[in-house]
C-alpha cells in the first residue's frame, strides 16, 4: 500500500490530511449503510454496490495511516484479539 501511495501521490499529504480523508470515507460508508438499509435513503439516490468500495476507500486509507505510523495493522490486529479474547462480554 506504501508504494501505491507514493505512485499515486498520496503520500504528499501530511499524517492530519490523510486522517481526515480517512474520516471522510467513514463517513462515505456510513451513508452507504444507511442508504443498504433503506434509513433515511435518499429518493434521488438507489442503493448500490457502493457499500464495497466505500469498505475498499476506508480500509486504503486506514493501511496508509498505519504505514504512515509504522503500525503493523495484522500484529496489532492480532494482538488486540489476544486481549479480547480474555475480556468477559457478558
Amino acid at each position: 500500500m506504501a508504494k501505491v501511495c507514493r505512485d499515486r501521490g498520496w503520500d504528499q499529504a501530511d499524517d492530519l490530511e490523510t486522517f481526515l480523508l480517512f474520516s471522510e470515507e467513514v463517513g462515505e460508508l456510513a451513508k452507504a449503510i444507511r442508504n443498504e438499509r433503506g434509513l433515511f435513503a435518499e429518493s434521488a439516490r438507489p442503493a448500490t454496490s457502493g457499500l464495497a468500495e466505500e469498505m475498499a476507500d476506508v480500509l486504503s486509507y486506514l493501511l496508509d495511516l498505519a504505514n504512515r505510523f509504522g503500525v503493523d495493522l495484522e500484529a496489532a490486529f492480532r494482538a488486540k484479539e489476544e486481549v479480547n479474547q480474555a475480556r468477559n462480554w457478558s
